[in-house]
């Protein structure tokens, strides 16, 4: 261990980091891997150039889960192998000190391919040629260990060769190009791969598999898409958006792409993180990456670019220059979350993937408010530690806070930031200062102060507003910080934070933007004599409570803010009177306001959050007076849109269909569900063409009100389909199905044999958000199961992300009980997370529904 103090998290006491001792240092990785697909086996050699720092007498590196069977420095074997399996460690101790200076470590081992998607792992799918296996990698952020004995960890980068025995008729994938093939015997051939840069350890990629490879040249970089066979079509979509991107990237970041190809690669199934940054070759879940002109929908259509520009822009914010230790993975991943949305923005004008994104700063803040919050920048001191980083703090609250920052510097500052924190940092590690470092010094403006606020501690503040008119033209707007939480009581005795805030005021006239420096009041004076809208443009990471005189004005006038200010009141009034600090109903007469005409981002918030409301409902008299509500909010939309695609609409106009006619099909609106199921059996009894968005919909429709005998047909057609990308969309619409009979029918087919590779715990979380209470039963059979394909990450995770769907205290208790005896005391920030969202349900179905059924009875529908 390593005590580390000047790397700590300011205001953090120095602790100890489980991190491999300096001494010695790999400098190039030699490897050669001969895996046996067939029994899920593999050997391999690796000789390791290491440089020694001091004269040492033995060597510590990382091994997981390996058979270490011969190790020689300088052709001088060692004379003890030592593993220590909960450190994931090797020790290698010679008979003479080795000496300071360049060594060569040679380490022949062997190892078992797994089925859980992380380390190295084999996938199996249906073909038109049969039934076929990929076998692949996936290892951030500490599995590589298991693959081949290493220093892995962020900061020791390396050079690597490699070379992989495969069946002559499949093809493998690496971070670099093929430089040579050799033809064995017994059908095999030798593949060897051009040697990589310095990288990181977590970044090392193989995949071998029947694949197909699509390309392009772009900026002088060969751009592919490797796919199964026969799913060329399904590539070309991403591919095109791919080349697009690499050139938009290579101009925005001013560092251009330094390898010579990369490779977007396709997973029979789902992988665990959904996609995988690997340098040069970069991983994803079929879903994320093809797109099928026959069955892919609009909504598809902007995942797919989303993930890719995603992952994409890792290959310089992560693989380029990389965070120092996983304590920074922040810098990684939250950047790479709010890059999706800049790239898309500009490339896609007309998605408004912009006001869709706020979406991620919500999900950042309703993490951010519940007890199991942290700051951003945490300490991680191990392995398990860094696998619980992957979280909506580190993604959605720093993609929330990155855009935060853009916004105040503006945005060439920023991008010219960005673009000198490249060039200092390329090939090596950085922390989050250095970033903000070189933006502050472009910008001229406290970056580091504001950053600091809202990484190094927790939570979401709370803006309280009071506002006066001044004179004709000037408003007077009071402003006072708090703390938001999701049980206000949680934080009653937690001393106040208070940050440093860049919030943008309106009142009719031009927003002028505001630093809030820290205080715990602040007075500014606006121009105009409209309500005043704070944190106008929602660009700030920040709840917003007016007082009701000045909700209700807002309320009024909601039809001419702009769509980002109605998102950010919906939003806010929302989680507000979810929690208590002002009456819930305010959403609903927000909602009522909204005008039919509305963007169609503004409408998908509120249909999603009807949805929320319903879902909490049981048997409960006010359910029906609800249900009609929600009909009547939508009927107007759907006589608009209608169920076919029309002349000219708007790009998201197909996603807002869907959404209402899932919705009316939900509340309860047997004319919908009618007219689902006749498309459905157009498109499959009588086999005919039906565009993508409406078959999609019309199955989701017809999947969530299955009978038995439906429900039947539903599962043949998944079983027989040999398509694996076709399967998994059935597999998702089947997750809805309203009938808990059903529901465990599905379960159990979700995790059987026909499952897409990968799929089956994320079915018990898909169908666990209509029957929590079903899918915690059930999942409790399978999850301590030998052969559940289910990984040491996921594994801490899927109890709490089951359990927290309810609204059932006794759940609560369970998933305590549950935690006691399976998730370690280190690794419960889900556990607690999940009591507080059940908690909250059951506070919401207390204390919320009787005042939603008392403004339901005071109102008349529209």
């Amino acid at each position: 261990m390593v005590m580390v103090s000047g790397a700590t998290p300011s205001g953090a006491t120095a602790l100890e980091r489980e991190q491999l001792p300096s001494g010695a240092t790999p400098l190039h990785y030699d490897l050669s891997l001969v895996p046996n697909s067939a029994n899920l086996s593999f050997r391999g050699q690796v000789r390791i150039t290491i440089d020694v720092k001091a004269s040492t007498p033995a060597i510590v590196l990382n091994a997981d889960e390996l058979a270490l069977d011969k190790a020689v420095l300088d052709k001088k074997s060692a004379a003890v192998i030592a593993l220590d399996t909960k450190l994931q460690r090797a020790t290698f101790t010679f008979a003479h000190s080795i000496a300071r200076g360049r060594h060569a470590l040679v380490i022949d081992f062997h190892g078992v391919i797994g089925r859980a998607t992380v380390g190295f792992f084999a996938m199996d799918y249906d073909s038109l040629a049969g039934k076929r296996r990929t076998i692949a990698t996936n290892f951030e952020p500490a599995s590589e260990r298991r693959f081949m004995p290493s220093w892995d960890e962020p900061s020791y980068k390396a050079t690597l060769t490699l070379s992989v025995d495969v069946p002559a008729d499949r093809m493998a994938i690496a971070n670099m190009p093929i430089a040579s093939t050799e033809t064995l015997e017994n059908g095999q051939k030798r593949v060897h791969f051009v040697r990589t840069p310095k990288m990181s350890t977590y970044l090392y990629f193989l995949g071998i598999g029947d694949f197909e490879r699509i390309s392009t040249k772009v900026d002088g970089t060969d751009v592919g898409v490797v796919v199964n066979r026969g799913d060329t079509e399904k590539g070309r979509y991403a591919l095109g958006e791919a080349a697009r991107l690499l050139h938009y990237y290579n101009e925005y970041f001013g560092v251009p792409y330094p390898l010579p190809k990369l490779d977007l690669v396709v997973a029979p199934g789902v992988i665990e993180g959904g996609a995988m940054e690997n340098w040069g070759a970069i991983f994803y879940s079929q879903g994320s990456l093809l797109f099928d002109p026959r069955s892919s929908t609009e909504a598809d259509r902007q995942t797919v670019f989303r993930l890719v520009s995603h992952e994409m822009a890792h290959q310089w914010f992560g693989d380029l220059v990389t965070m120092a230790w996983w304590d920074n993975l922040w810098l990684n991943e939250g950047f790479a979350r709010w890059m999706q949305t800049k790239a898309a923005d500009d490339l896609h004008p007309d998605w408004k993937t912009g006001l869709q994104a706020l979406a991620i700063a919500e999900r950042g803040k309703r993490a951010d408010a519940k007890p199991s919050t942290h700051p951003i920048v945490q300490p991680v001191l191990n392995a398990s530690q860094a696998e619980q980083a992957f979280d909506n703090i580190t993604y959605d609250k720093g993609a929330a806070v990155i855009g935060m920052l853009e916004a105040y510097v503006g945005p060439a500052a920023f991008r010219d930031g960005v673009r000198r924190y490249m060039h200092a940092h390329a090939y090596g590690n950085a922390v989050d200062a250095d970033l903000w470092r070189e933006v502050q010094a472009v910008a001229g403006k406290p970056v580091l102060e504001m950053e600091a606020d809202f990484t190094r501690q927790p939570g979401v503040p709370l803006l309280k507003v009071e506002a006066e008119q001044a004179s004709s033209s000037e408003v007077k707007v009071m402003l006072s910080e708090g703390r938001f939480a999701e049980d206000p009581f949680t934080i009653a005795s937690v001393p106040v934070e208070l940050w440093r805030i860049p919030v943008t005021v309106s009142a009719g006239g031009a927003p002028t933007t505001h630093l809030l420096s820290g205080s715990a009041a602040t007075t500014l004076t606006v121009q105009g004599k409209r309500p005043v809208i704070v944190n106008a443009g929602q660009s700030s990471f920040v709840r917003t409570l007016y007082p009701n005189s000045m909700i209700q004005a807002l309320t009024s006038a909601i039809s001419t803010a702009n769509p980002a200010d109605q998102m950010g009141l919906l939003y806010d009034s929302w989680a507000l009177g979810q929690s208590g600090y002002a009456p819930v109903t305010n959403y609903l007469d927000l909602a009522r306001s909204i005008p039919d005409d509305a963007d169609p981002v503004v409408w998908l918030q509120i249909i999603s959050t009807l949805v929320s409301i319903d879902s909490l409902y049981q048997d409960d008299p006010g359910h029906a007076a609800f249900l009609t509500f929600a009909r009547e909010r939508l009927h107007p939309l759907a006589a608009r849109l209608g169920w076919d695609t029309q002349p000219n609409e708007e790009g998201n106009a197909a996603m807002l269909r869907d959404a209402v006619l899932q919705g009316l099909s939900r509340f309860g609106d047997q004319a919908v569900i009618a007219e689902a199921r006749h498309r459905f059996d157009i498109a499959i009894k009588e086999s005919k063409d039906v565009s993508p968005a409406i078959r999609r919909t019309a199955t989701s429709i017809v999947a969530r009100n299955a009978d038995a005998v439906t429900l039947d047909r539903l599962i043949a057609t998944a079983r027989a389909t040999p398509d694996p990308l076709e399967r998994l969309q059935l597999f998702v619409a089947l997750g809805g199905i309203a009938d808990p009979s059903g529901a465990a029918r599905v379960i159990e087919f979700g995790v059987g044999p026909d499952a897409p590779a990968g799929a089956a715990p994320y079915m018990l979380v898909l169908v666990s958000t209509e029957h929590p209470d079903l899918a915690w039963n059930h999942a409790l059979q399978y999850v301590d199961r030998p052969d559940f394909p289910i990984d040491s990450q996921l594994r801490l995770r899927l109890m709490p992300s089951i359990a927290g769907n309810s609204s059932d205290r006794k759940r609560a208790a369970d998933l305590q009980t549950y935690a006691d005896q399976h998730i370690p005391s280190s690794a419960r920030q889900s556990v607690e997370a999940a009591i507080s969202s059940i908690n909250l349900n059951a506070r919401f179905r207390a204390e919320r529904l009787p005042q939603i059924d008392g403004w339901l009875a005071s109102k008349t529908v529209r």
